[in-house]
């Protein structure tokens, strides 16, 4: 917190100052840095970032990246990000979505937007989650299924998509905690030495990244107590949305959530 208080105004105006204005390759170096931020700050660095967030939301809702990895690579990490907010700081996402500001810049960026731009994104986690790491597709995944809940128009009809990602993401694990568990084990000892009880820059980015609120929460019982709430707002039109889901995806979800 005493990092944020000294530095807060300078990052976001530095942020702002690249997102928008440098290529692919020189977002690809700013992203990590503003995820890290809000993992670390999730509650507090959105509202000081959001003229960079909005420029994200227009990186995701724009297309040209079919044939361009970098571009797909850049707007999947936006992404990531964007999830990361719905998933620790919900109210956040929906009210920076439905900013008159944020209208305006998707409308002078050639950004058409039919309807509600949380269901723009939904598209995006649901297109982009094979070409995300591990931990991403987690955060999409939890987006996803955080969406469940929140009474959004048109969302029944994305019900199968959203579930079905959700489960292969659940039944495909994450293999980033196996590398985290084996390289975790020495990092008592990987304090630099000679600084006191200062730890090694390396220490200290694995302390953030284990107490990754994303690592810490589960899937499954997102999607679970999600599923729940969403029967409950949506009644009959969320049965017939289940019925129609096909046997074999039914069946895996089942599994997933280790439903009888």
């Amino acid at each position: 917190m005493e990092f944020l208080s000294m530095h807060a105004a300078s990052i976001a105006k530095l942020l702002d100052l690249i997102v928008g204005n440098v290529n692919d390759r020189g977002l690809l170096s700013a992203l990590p840095v503003i995820d890290t931020l809000i993992q670390c700050f999730p509650m507090e660095v959105p509202p000081l970032i959001s003229s960079t967030l909005q420029k994200l939301i227009v990186i995701c809702l724009s297309g040209g990246d079919e044939y361009d990895p970098s571009k797909t690579a850049v707007k999947a990490s936006s992404a990531a990000i964007l999830a990361r907010i719905l998933v620790t700081n919900t109210n956040y996402l929906a009210q920076l979505t439905a900013e008159p500001s944020l209208s305006l810049l998707l409308q002078n960026s050639g950004v058409s937007i039919e309807e509600n731009v949380l269901l723009g994104l939904v598209d995006i986690w649901l297109d982009k989650v094979d070409n995300v790491s591990s931990i991403q597709r987690k955060m999409y995944g939890l987006a996803l299924s955080t969406l469940l809940k929140l009474g959004l128009p048109k969302i029944l009809e994305k019900l199968d998509l959203i579930l079905s990602v959700c489960t292969s993401v659940i039944l495909g694990g994450n293999e980033d905690t196996s590398e985290e568990s084996s390289s975790g084990e020495n990092m008592s000892s990987s304090r630099s030495h000679g600084e006191g009880d200062i730890p090694s820059k390396e220490f200290r980015r694995r302390q953030i990244k284990i107490s990754d609120p994303i690592y810490q929460l589960s899937l499954e019982a997102s999607v679970r107590d999600n599923l729940q709430t969403c029967a409950a707002l949506y009644g009959e039109s969320f049965n017939s949305a289940i019925g129609s889901m096909h046997p074999a995806a039914f069946a895996q979800l089942k599994q997933a959530l280790k439903m009888a």
